[in-house]
């Protein structure tokens, strides 16, 4: 079979993941098959015309969460006339609030996944309401597809549902002897958007010679920190990078900064793309500690944790980073033992496609 499959993401351009999940599915299922895209242009990005892209253009900044509010109802209307004309065989509703924009399908001949990127968060209040919603939903799922690992303890396991975590989908390079550099090389590698911990991060290194910050992406909290990391000699910004150039970024680096705000009950849960990097690279990495990935990562000595909100703690880490050398070298061995173990991002993304066909069989 040659579905025609639809993917909705409420962003435009669409998140690297889901460009990933496109390519796969052109991958398995070769030329015939029809992929489009749902999407919504909400800062006058989409300048040219893609192939198989449907744009709701509308303004609404990113942040502005009272304006996208305003603006969810004619998004919802744009999605269900456009999957009403299309007639897909296959929907995935990328995220919860996607999965509120899909009309009703005919159960027979049609299938809707349910890609789980992150739980519903925000407030308590907000949060169970929200999850209600997203679990009355999910009655019309005939597949839910979890980013994480440790999601699927916050759902009836009596649902069908697969894990597919956004491991690389780049070749891994073979394997280098791990070596720190003089003064070490922290770095931060992704969307810059954590204003409050990534200022703790630069007060507790700012000037300390025997580290080096690097922060390698862009985002709205980019300028707040240039201007935190004001006349620091050892904090650098380098700015937007192309993912092909990740390998690089990892390899340059000793230790790589993934510590998220653990107040946030989605961070408590999700499992973060640079676990699966730092592992296919061998780079130790930090993460926040009170969460199930930073548990995991201190009880199989693959990783560190710290309270990324504490001045106090992260400069106890970095001084226990520094003065035990050795145990980072030992640590980046058993990350590259216990990545060896692993499956791939392509016979994971089987799974998805073997539970398609069955549906249409």
């Amino acid at each position: 079979m040659m579905p025609h499959i639809v993917l909705i993401d409420d962003c435009f351009p669409i998140n690297t993941r889901n460009r990933k999940i496109l390519s796969s599915l052109a991958e398995h299922y070769g030329k015939n098959a029809t992929l489009s895209v749902i999407t919504w242009d909400r800062n006058d990005d989409y300048k040219e015309k893609l192939e198989g892209y449907y744009v709701y253009k509308k303004a609404s900044e990113y942040g502005n969460k009272t304006r996208k509010l305003l603006n969810l109802w004619g998004y919802r209307q744009f999605c269900h006339t456009t999957i009403n004309s299309l007639q897909p065989d296959v929907v995935i509703a990328s995220h919860w609030n996607n999965l509120m924009m899909v009309p009703r399908l005919d159960r027979r001949r049609q299938m809707l996944i349910y890609e789980n990127l992150d739980v519903p968060t925000e407030s308590y209040v907000l949060r169970k309401t929200t999850t209600a919603l997203e679990h009355w939903h999910m009655r019309r799922v005939d597949l839910t597809i979890h980013a994480s690992r440790f999601f699927t303890k916050l759902y009836s396991p009596q649902i069908r549902q697969l894990i597919l975590e956004n491991k690389p989908a780049f070749p891994v390079p073979p394997p280098q002897e791990y070596a720190t550099h003089q003064p070490l090389r922290v770095a931060f590698i992704g969307l810059l958007r954590y204003r409050d911990i990534s200022k703790v991060l630069i007060d507790a290194i700012r000037d300390d010679s025997r580290f080096q910050l690097y922060f390698h992406g862009d985002g709205h909290a980019k300028q707040y920190l240039e201007e935190c990391a004001a006349g620091a000699s050892n904090i650098f910004f380098t700015g937007r990078y192309a993912y092909e150039d990740v390998a690089k970024l990892y390899q340059q680096t000793d230790v790589v900064w993934a510590a998220y705000p653990n107040k946030d009950f989605n961070v408590v849960y999700a499992i973060s793309n640079k676990f699966h990097e730092s592992l296919s690279f061998g780079i130790p990495t930090v993460y926040a500690d009170k969460t199930c990935l930073g548990d995991f990562v201190v009880e199989n000595h693959i990783g560190m944790a710290v309270d990324p909100y504490s001045e106090d703690a992260v400069k106890g880490l970095l001084e226990h980073i520094v003065s035990h050398q050795d145990d980072l070298r030992k640590m980046a061995q058993d990350m590259r033992t216990f990545g060896q173990r692993q499956t791939t991002w392509k016979e994971d993304f089987s799974k998805v496609t073997q539970a398609i066909d069955r549906f249409f069989t």
